[in-house]
């Protein structure tokens, strides 16, 4: 693939593909079906910009499929980048971007069951495939995607990271079942060039070791049985910690909601120290906890007793910064708690979890935050560790019942993870999102 596509004096400058890109266009280029299986970081998303940029150019269309607005709105700001030179319209309210060779690429989310219909493509990419809805992916391809391929004798790649050995997975099955016709390439993170070498043998010993098995070599993890969270790296030897006699500030993260009844969800609440100043090496505390069934109009009754015993442990961990408030899932009764926040003129102690954390699924965060814990940054503190609560009827510790209770992919509706939420968001607000570079 030449990185210049030149059109009589236009010129259209494309990023060039890597050595392991290469190798994977090889195989693309000698397939009408292309699965491609890459870790993070590998360059996929370059690899896909190429192939429909290459397409636009010759004058082809293009479809872009991916799980959810998000992940194409990312995609459609670095095409229309790589064709300005060629474009002759786009919009990214209606998805489409046009260019003056009479190509096209049309995005499309895969919410919809109708994706693609009546459309003739040339080319078809399925960006993030084992992130889709498995009850519906399946039936989306062959229904919908699929038939666009027939008129032009289209090719169709499917690029993703792996997500679990599920078999109804999408990426799963293309890769893992001959009718389906995928050729498929495996692509690790280690196989870009680019990466420095000592930072990608970083992720190999700061990582859970499936969490780097999936992550970073995209190889499908069967987590059946696992225990993500385990008891010894929160711990020291088992048992927890003392409660700390100095540090940075406290604060607090909430996950709540207004239903009540037996089954609904609660509103939880974990208490932290950050301690960056004081012990880097184990630089986060989860101090306390607390989960609630009760309804919506009391939870205004409720919210400042979180901000009392927040004062109450920043006098007996020597927080020199104090409280930092409260971190509040900004969705359901979060808003409310939010709005009475700022009424009583506690906006400034009162903060909304980032929309990048609470828009991610319960196994996603977990991942996302699991370098920290796995390599010991993450404490639990004695009153943690022993509080006895009352929730649902049941009495005992809810917090180490739903964190080291939890497994990856966990399909239970009635599965308890409000607990869960509040430490993945205490970490990641913290100390940040652990599986970048």
């Amino acid at each position: 693939m030449n990185a210049r596509a030149s059109l009589g004096e236009i010129t259209v400058t494309m990023p060039t593909f890597h050595v392991d890109q290469l190798r994977a266009y090889e195989v693309y280029r000698r397939s009408r079906f292309f699965a491609l299986r890459a870790g993070r970081r590998w360059g996929k998303t370059d690899f896909d910009k190429i192939l429909a940029a290459d397409a636009m150019i010759k004058g082809y269309p293009v479809g872009w499929f991916a799980p959810d607005y998000k992940i194409s709105a990312e995609a459609y700001n670095e095409i229309v980048d790589v064709i300005q030179p060629i474009k002759r319209s786009s919009s990214k309210v209606e998805g489409v971007i046009k260019t003056i060779t009479g190509g096209r690429c049309d995005f499309w989310t895969l919410d919809n069951e109708r994706a693609g219909r009546s459309r003739k493509y040339k080319l078809v990419i399925i960006d993030e495939g084992a992130f889709t809805d498995n009850s519906r992916m399946m039936g989306i391809w062959e229904k919908a995607i699929k038939p666009t391929l027939l008129d032009l004798k289209g090719r169709a790649v499917v690029s993703s990271n792996t997500n679990g050995m599920d078999p109804e997975n999408f990426l799963y099955q293309i890769c893992n079942d001959p009718k389906f016709e995928f050729n498929q390439f495996h692509a690790p993170t280690r196989n870009n060039p680019y990466l420095p070498a000592e930072e990608v043998a970083k992720l190999r010993e700061t990582n859970h070791p499936l969490v780097y098995q999936q992550e970073y070599e995209a190889e499908f993890v069967d987590w059946s049985g696992v225990s993500f969270f385990a008891l010894s790296n929160m711990t020291e030897n088992d048992q927890p910690v003392e409660m700390p006699k100095r540090c940075d500030a406290v604060f607090a993260t909430i996950d709540s909601a207004t239903k009540t009844g037996k089954e609904n969800d609660g509103t939880a609440v974990t208490f932290w120290a950050l301690n960056k100043t004081f012990d880097r090496a184990h630089p986060l505390v989860l101090l306390d906890y607390d989960i609630v069934q009760i309804e919506g109009a009391l939870l205004e009754t409720w919210l400042p007793t979180v901000f009392e015993r927040l004062e109450a442990l920043a006098r007996e961990c020597g927080a020199r910064m104090g409280t930092l408030g409260a971190w509040i899932e900004d969705k359901a009764s979060g808003m409310i708690l939010i709005q009475q926040a700022n009424r009583r003129g506690w906006g400034k102690y009162t903060h909304p979890i980032d929309s990048k954390l609470t828009s991610l699924g319960k196994s996603e965060r977990a991942i996302s935050v699991s370098g920290y814990v796995y390599r010991g940054m993450v404490r639990i503190a004695r009153p943690a560790f022993e509080r006895v609560v009352v929730y649902k009827g049941v009495s005992r510790n809810h917090l180490l019942g739903q964190v080291l209770g939890f497994r990856i992919g966990d399909k239970d509706p009635k599965a308890q993870d409000d607990l869960l939420d509040c430490v993945c968001y205490g970490i990641a607000i913290a100390l940040g999102d652990d599986q970048g570079f």
